[in-house]
């Protein structure tokens, strides 16, 4: 009884703080105008922790008042979002066995960010393509500023190292520049590397492909043609980064989405012709590498020596193959096995699931590969619900994080920068948009054919069961009656 008083008391009080749904958008454009730059402003001798994050912290309880009200529930219950909790209890646990439990802040920080920005993209789906729509406009700017970054660098890779002595620290971590020109250098200052914001080039590709893709998938949702030419823009940015990997994601992943969706629709002669047309462009790609001799030996030089480092890994798993290394244990053990080999002593797993297993054990490993199993089904569950080049090129998004986390220093979301983009593709998956009709009105440049004036029966009642059909003006002419119902992802 002194409960339920409790809760009477504070039903009301917690009614007044939650935010007015159309206040959502307004606090996910701030986390997108965020994401890219991901300002640093403490200073050197502190750690390195980024204005986004620090926001997501601050907007914690105004997302889980929101998700109060049940809008996100179908979220909540997905095996995705779930996985990311079971995921996230595991690596707290896992400080239990660290010889360095401060290291695994980091992991455990991100994680989190990454669980409380599905929420929050969840309440904003709610609003529809107009929401989507805002965020396009603070979002892509900067994805095309960080495209145009990687192309000004790469020509000028004075400008990247002057870039990065001066303000660099501002925008990756004053800790982490200092050890760029220190102990602990990265990949951007090799000449033929760029990475604009970022001081890795292979995840700047990664960040330019998965939005590239992302952009072309959800301006299938919010017709906006000037996203899909951003998409193309920093697809084509892809190979500037100097990323070998992710030169050949960028061919092979946005031509079998779009190639996948022209196979389902077309007829069977327009069929021989994209398959004879693929196979045509797996021979060219085969011949690219084979005749272009430095770029497959870069890949290869590349391929062995992350062999050496994933060997490292396979000596330890045998060693303590269920609780792992614990945070901090990588670096203590491969600095020894770097002296042994005569390798560079600071190097991380570059491998996704050896990082997974690494810190957490047995049950981090697998909750990470349960975690990209349950991402695939999602898309393929989707794939008779969803518009299919939508589907197309955001399953391609999420592959993509899998295909170059096999090589590289990456999360389930990719990297600290694609949180709030990878948790808008999970979102619009679990939940397909809804396009508003005043949407279309106001966005004379989407192509969709028009609605015709007498809906379909699935539009009039759009859940089983009796109730109240939705019926526009058209149909039920002037006078009072039902208000159309707000929808969005449903």
């Amino acid at each position: 009884m002194a409960d339920r008083a409790l809760s009477a008391r504070l039903a009301p009080l917690l009614a007044r703080l939650t935010p007015a749904p159309d206040r959502y958008p307004l606090l996910a454009v701030v986390t997108v105008a965020l994401a890219v730059p991901q300002f640093y402003l403490l200073p050197r001798g502190s750690v390195d922790i980024s204005l986004a994050t620090l926001t997501t912290v601050a907007l914690a309880p105004v997302v889980l008042l929101g998700v109060r009200g049940g809008t996100v529930r179908d979220l909540l219950r997905t095996g995705v979002f779930r996985l990311v909790l079971a995921l996230l209890v595991v690596r707290v646990v896992a400080l239990a066995w660290s010889p360095d439990p401060r290291a695994g802040l980091q992991y455990i920080t991100l994680l989190g960010q990454f669980a409380g920005m599905l929420l929050l993209m969840g309440l904003v789906s709610g609003q529809g393509c107009t929401a989507l729509r805002r965020l396009e406009r603070w979002y892509w700017p900067l994805v095309l500023t960080e495209a145009a970054l990687v192309l000004l660098f790469r020509l000028a890779p004075g400008l990247e190292d002057a870039y990065l002595r001066s303000v660099g620290g501002f925008f990756a971590g004053q800790n982490t520049v200092a050890a760029l020109f220190g102990d602990h250098p990265n990949n951007v200052l090799d000449p033929a590397k760029a990475g604009g914001f970022f001081i890795n080039a292979n995840v700047a590709a990664m960040f330019l492909g998965i939005n590239g893709l992302a952009a072309l998938a959800l301006s299938r949702l919010t017709g906006t043609r000037w996203v899909r030419l951003a998409g193309l823009a920093a697809l084509a940015t892809v190979p500037f980064t100097g990323s070998k990997s992710a030169i050949v994601l960028v061919l092979l992943l946005p031509a079998a989405a779009y190639g996948l969706h022209h196979l389902r629709r077309s007829t069977p002669v327009v069929r021989r012709y994209l398959l004879v047309g693929a196979a045509v462009a797996g021979v060219a790609l085969v011949l690219l590498l084979v005749l272009n001799r430095a770029f497959l030996g870069a890949l290869a030089e590349a391929f062995v020596g992350r062999a050496e480092i994933w060997r490292f890994g396979g000596e330890a798993m045998r060693e303590h193959p269920i609780l792992g290394l614990g945070y901090g244990g990588w670096d203590a053990g491969f600095a020894g096995y770097a002296d042994r080999h005569d390798m560079w002593r600071i190097l991380p797993p570059h491998n996704i699931l050896l990082g997974a297993w690494a810190v957490t054990g047995l049950v981090g490993l697998g909750l990470t590969v349960a975690y990209f199993v349950a991402v695939g089904r999602l898309v393929l569950r989707r794939r008779h619900t969803t518009d299919e080049r939508f589907l197309g090129y955001a399953g391609a998004a999420l592959g993509w994080i899998l295909l170059q986390g096999l090589g590289e220093n990456t999360d389930i979301f990719g990297d600290i920068h694609l949180i709030p983009v990878v948790a808008l593709l999970l979102v619009c998956l679990v939940r397909p948009v809804a396009e508003e009709s005043k949407d279309r009105a106001h966005h004379p440049d989407r192509r969709d054919p028009a609605s015709p004036a007498v809906p379909s029966l699935g539009d009039v009642h759009r859940e089983p069961g009796a109730g109240d059909a939705d019926l526009p003006s058209a149909v039920r002419g002037p006078g009072r009656g039902a208000e159309p119902a707000g929808h969005g992802l449903g």
